[in-house]
């Protein structure tokens, strides 16, 4: 829906998460957020399921660094 909205090939989404994966800050109380950054490409006009698993791979790969901040 946002490709087709925006024009774009390539879509951007930020999503939080909560980064509570270390043991230092597991007894810690407080708002501990991170901003996940998900990009999918969208070229090609691929169909409902290989955008469906375009998605799924940038979300592995955007859990699989969630300790790395983000730019921007």
């Amino acid at each position: 829906m946002l490709s087709r909205y925006t024009s774009q090939d390539d879509v951007i989404v930020g999503t939080p998460i909560a980064n509570r994966n270390r043991l230092e800050t597991e007894g810690l109380i407080g708002f501990f957020v991170n901003a996940l950054v998900l990009r999918t490409d969208l070229s090609g006009n691929p169909s409902f399921r290989g955008a469906l698993a375009a998605g799924a791979g940038g979300l592995s790969g955007a859990y699989g660094h969630q300790d790395l901040p983000s730019i921007g």
